[in-house]
């Protein structure tokens, strides 16, 4: 008789693990870690939010549980697939690990596994891990690309918990299920099969990974979204047999849990994960991780091996192992550089000129035509590549300003002494020497409002709904009195959406003085057209 553990959660109530799968799973080091890495950055917004990575991974793995219930439920309908409870398993595995490999702080850090080229050195590895011989064609022709934690989650759990799998095919499923990566050069009853249970954990639109973090979130922070029936939803999933193929399909009780799934998850990209307060902590937190990387860089702190027991040793007394959320802060509190005391020191910090993007959206829109927005944008999303690439930062300072200076004499200079390539030396002269009136634009307007000259730029994507996906449109709907299912797009019209416009926006934060006027953001605007004019006039 199988024996169970009983974690009790705040969501579902009591969550039942096998007592195999926390011994050799939940209990040991690698997954406890988890506990100490948080789950989103939404704790400058929501105090409350400092939920991790553990609870969310158990909430995963019991909605996984709930759904292969569902599927096997209706075994007879699956013959013809061979070790079909296996592959059930292994899908629950890859619920519970998914986020095993997950970076410090939500997904703030993880693009530090993607460093020097480092995606195609993680594919490779886990190719080799798995041995799937098509992943590797796969993932050149679909132009694959999951998140970096997906990646390293697959590989540290295929090093470190190879017991849970019986061959290597389960080894390539269980990547495929982290990473979202379908089957897609064998076809037939078999990998269609597997591709429908793969996407129940990793989609463009419902799976079990998205539903824990919108209830979760959204039960935490205490912002209020719509609610999810998650239970109506998950048990209203069929796989519908047509000739030599699964297809995933939902009965018609699940459409209104559906839509609430993409209001839910519109809301909390909209509202929260691009609010400027969490953009801005973000921004901080990167700032301090790179000098942390520059202090440290004979050592790779975001690495499997700082994830694992083993550890990395970075200095003579001081080895990093398991890593989490409290190395990174103890190493930043060893930091002197600027983002880490303005990290620590909440007052200092910058606050946005405009806090969302509708009202940045307002202030432009009131002053410039398409055309003049899109050079606008187009220059400041340059300026924030520069300032990147020569300044190693978003900042707009005094201190840019020089550094874009001397980058320009330095590129005269050099264009003085070269006899070819005098045309490319020229037009790069021209690039930098935009950015730099795009920085004393800034300059400009800093000293017309009174405040300091002393910026920090930030790019953020512009929201684009979900009910505008494809994948959202082409979901599938069974009805009891038809012989097939119907696309849901064929049977609601009430919810549309088109994708924006535009694909970005930026936030603008600036040093707020004790007491101080309001600050003209129409004029703004206005500086910043100046310049687009003049580069139209330039061009032509």
């Amino acid at each position: 008789m199988t024996k169970y553990k009983r974690f009790k959660d705040p969501i579902y109530g009591y969550i039942d693990i096998d007592e195999t799968i926390i011994s050799n799973v939940v209990d040991t080091a690698g997954f406890q870690r988890l506990r100490n890495v948080i789950q989103t950055s939404y704790s400058p917004l929501y105090s409350s939010a400092v939920h991790n990575r553990f609870v969310h991974s158990l909430g995963v793995y019991h909605l996984g549980c709930i759904v292969s219930e569902q599927i096997a439920g209706n075994k007879e309908a699956f013959t013809e697939i061979e070790e079909f409870e296996r592959y059930l398993k292994v899908f629950e595995i890859a619920c519970l690990l998914h986020d095993l490999g997950h970076a410090p702080f939500s997904h703030t850090g993880e693009d530090y596994f993607l460093e020097n080229g480092q995606r195609d050195l993680l594919h490779n590895d886990i190719i080799e891990l798995t041995g799937d011989e098509d992943l590797y064609e796969e993932i050149k022709s679909k132009n694959y690309k999951a998140a970096p934690h997906e990646l390293m989650s697959v590989i540290v759990a295929l090093r470190d918990y190879s017991v849970l799998f019986q061959s290597e095919e389960e080894k390539g499923f269980f990547a495929r299920c982290i990473t979202g990566y379908l089957y897609a050069r064998k076809t037939g009853l078999k990998y269609s099969f597997l591709n429908g249970v793969i996407s129940m954990l990793n989609s463009a639109v419902i799976d079990v990974d998205k539903l824990d973090y919108l209830i979760r979130d959204a039960y935490i922070t205490g912002f209020d979204t719509v609610s999810i029936d998650y239970v109506r939803l998950l048990q209203s999933i069929r796989f519908l047999k047509e000739e030599q193929k699964y297809q995933i399909v939902f009965t018609k009780g699940a459409i209104s849990v559906i839509e609430n799934v993409v209001y839910a998850h519109d809301a909390e990209r909209k509202w929260i994960q691009n609010h400027p307060v969490v953009q801005y902590e973000a921004y901080l937190l990167q700032s301090a991780m790179e000098a942390l990387k520059n202090k440290y860089g004979r050592v790779n702190i975001f690495s499997y091996k700082a994830l694992t027991e083993d550890g990395v040793q970075i200095s003579k007394d001081y080895r990093i192992s398991l890593l989490c959320d409290a190395d990174i802060i103890f190493l930043m509190k060893n930091s002197d550089h600027d983002s880490v005391k303005e990290y620590f020191q909440r007052k200092d910090r910058r606050h946005p000129l405009w806090k969302s993007e509708a009202e940045y959206k307002a202030i432009f829109n009131a002053v410039y035509t398409d055309e003049i927005f899109e050079i606008v944008e187009n220059g400041l999303e340059g300026l924030c590549k520069y300032l990147n690439f020569v300044c190693k930062s978003q900042e707009v300072n005094e201190a840019a300003l020089n550094a874009c200076k001397k980058d320009i004499e330095n590129a005269q200079s050099l264009l003085i002494t070269t006899i070819t390539n005098k045309e490319n030396m020229e037009a790069m002269i021209g690039e930098k020497e935009r950015h730099l009136r795009w920085l004393e634009a800034l300059q400009e307007f800093a000293t017309e409002q009174d405040i300091d000259f002393d910026f920090v730029i930030l790019k953020a994507s512009q929201f684009n709904s979900g009910f505008a996906k494809d994948a959202f449109a082409k979901i599938q709907i069974e009805f009891d009195t038809l012989q097939k299912s119907c696309f849901f797009e064929k049977v609601t019209n009430t919810l549309k959406a088109e994708k924006s416009a535009r694909e970005k926006f930026f936030y603008l934060f600036y040093r707020r003085k004790k007491q101080e006027k309001k600050i003209d953001l129409k004029r703004l605007a206005e500086i910043l057209r100046t310049i687009a004019i003049q580069e139209v006039f330039k061009e032509h």
